[in-house]
């Protein structure tokens, strides 16, 4: 069946809408043919890769920095510097993620209001500061009160970046281009160490390698936060360097695969409604999962690290290495779950991969250098993907602008949720096997695995039967976004699997 069809190809099926669904026009917004000639989609493409992906690319490189940037700054002493309690570290960073975690849905709010081209800078420089002003820190309480702050400018970030690119992309677009920005987690991942390398080994009265560290990098955000208030477009209709043929032909590619709505104002009753839905919950627990490696990844790889007996300098270059390799992984898998659009495989493998990490440096003793290093590689090559398919997935599976607004800013904080579960167990006395702390990560990574496979089956099953009452053989490209108004009620909805 051909991809380019109109709305009236498919209302003239026989399939009959769910009760209650309305054949009505949507305003401006509504087109009598969603064609668009290929030559022109491409052309777009390609302008919006050059204008929007590096902006969010830049902005979402140094959010990595400013939240990945804690454990280099342990591994050059602060700890000791602050006068922290045993665990002080760990109370830090669980108050971080309390905010990190919870301030995430009114930051989206906030969002949906203002726009995220505002409320994305103002984020910004609200972490860059908290950043810079980290490096002033005396004692404890104040690194709690600093460190919260920064969780609560970065809880709305990503979650609004991610919003912000489905305004711009279709369905089968989405992952390469979150995958973009996302890699920068590992990036800033193996900068931090890098920079670390470099400022850990200045010899200087006045300040330490980390309070450099934290001055360095909170500095630069706070200088790209001011030039992306300039630089962000609200949207495809706003933005300045698309031709008015253009912009009708953004929003019709939206209308075609992605939403059945384009710039609405916020609806607190939609924007509430997945709260009902079953699989919003079961999407919650992957959230905690995966989002449990992912901060044992960003926060405690260079202390995992630390069992093999280098020096704080070389700990934090071993970390590079490791890092790298988890970026090329997010590239190549979410290349791929674009080009053959699928999400659930490759969320599955990157899953996979991070648990069999956890349970091999669990199992090895420290003595076992070689594999031990192995074994990170498998933990950060695993541990970022997710964050990119997992997203893509409950995004390409909404309709609806306002759900999907809530359903991201919420599973978001559940994934940073992960962050909690992982600063209350990769506890000093665990130290320097964390053997428990590994178990119980590959455990929740196995806890996400079992419902990622049972959510595919279980779609894949209703996909086929749709097809097969319906006498068509429907995939989620062959629906226009536009009329399921029901979303996945609609029969002619098919999931994206």
């Amino acid at each position: 069946m051909s991809n380019n069809f109109d709305k009236a190809d498919v209302v003239s099926t026989d399939i009959v809408p769910v009760e209650g669904y309305a054949e009505e026009k949507n305003g401006p917004h509504e087109f009598d043919d969603l064609y668009v000639d290929p030559v022109e989609d491409s052309k777009l493409t390609r302008t919006l890769d050059l204008r929007i992906l590096p902006l969010a690319t830049a902005m979402y490189f140094f959010s990595s920095l400013d939240r990945s940037n804690y454990s280099n700054a342990k591994t050059d002493g602060m700890t000791t510097d602050l006068h922290f309690p045993t665990d002080g570290y760990a109370i830090v960073l669980s108050i971080f993620y309390v905010f990190f975690s919870f301030c995430g849905i009114p930051a989206m709010i906030l969002t949906r209001y203002f726009g995220a081209h505002r409320t994305l800078p103002l984020f910004m420089l609200g972490f860059g500061s908290m950043s810079m002003i980290n490096a002033a820190a005396p004692n404890l309480a104040s690194s709690i009160v600093i460190r919260t702050l920064l969780g609560v400018f970065e809880s709305g970030f990503a979650s609004s970046l991610i919003f912000y690119l489905t305004t711009f992309y279709k369905r089968d677009e989405l992952a390469r281009r979150i995958a973009c920005f996302y890699s920068c987690l590992a990036l800033a991942g193996a900068f931090s160490g890098l920079l670390a390398y470099g400022v850990f080994g200045i010899d200087n009265e006045t300040l330490h390698g980390w309070q450099y560290l934290f001055l360095i990098e909170g500095g630069a955000t706070v200088v790209a936060a001011t030039a992306s208030w300039f630089l962000l477009p609200k949207s495809a209709a706003e933005a300045k360097f698309l031709t008015p043929e253009q912009k009708v032909i953004a929003r019709k590619r939206l209308l075609m695969d992605s939403t059945q709505e384009v710039d609405t104002q916020f609806n607190a009753k939609k924007f509430f409604s997945p709260l009902l839905e079953t699989k919003f919950w079961l999407f919650a627990l992957i959230a905690i999962g995966y989002g449990t490696a992912s901060t044992v990844a960003s926060n405690f790889l260079s202390i995992i690290i630390q069992r093999f007996k280098y020096s704080v300098v070389k700990t934090n270059l071993w970390t590079v290495a490791p890092n790298f390799f988890s970026a090329i992984c997010l590239g190549v898998s979410c290349y791929l779950s674009d080009r053959f659009r699928c999400r659930s495989w490759y969320l599955l493998s990157a899953l996979c991969m991070t648990c069999t990490g956890c349970i091999i440096l669990a199992c090895l003793p420290i003595s076992a250098k070689v594999a031990g290093y192995f074994a990170t590689f498998l933990i950060a090559g695993g541990a970022f993907t997710p964050s990119v398919l997992f997203h893509s997935w409950h995004q390409n599976n909404d309709v609806g602008l306002d759900s999907r607004g809530f359903r991201v800013a919420a599973l978001t904080a559940f994934a940073n949720t992960g962050g909690l579960v992982s600063a209350n167990i990769f506890l000093t006395r665990f130290a320097p096997k964390y053997v428990i702390p590994l178990i119980i990560t590959a455990v929740l990574e196995g806890m996400a695995i079992t419902i990622v496979l049972s959510l595919r089956l279980h779609w894949g099953r209703l996909n086929k039967k749709r097809n097969s009452e319906q006498g068509v053989n429907w995939t989620s490209k062959d629906v226009p976004t536009e009329v399921l108004a029901a979303g996945p009620a609609d029969p002619r909805f098919r999931y994206f699997l």
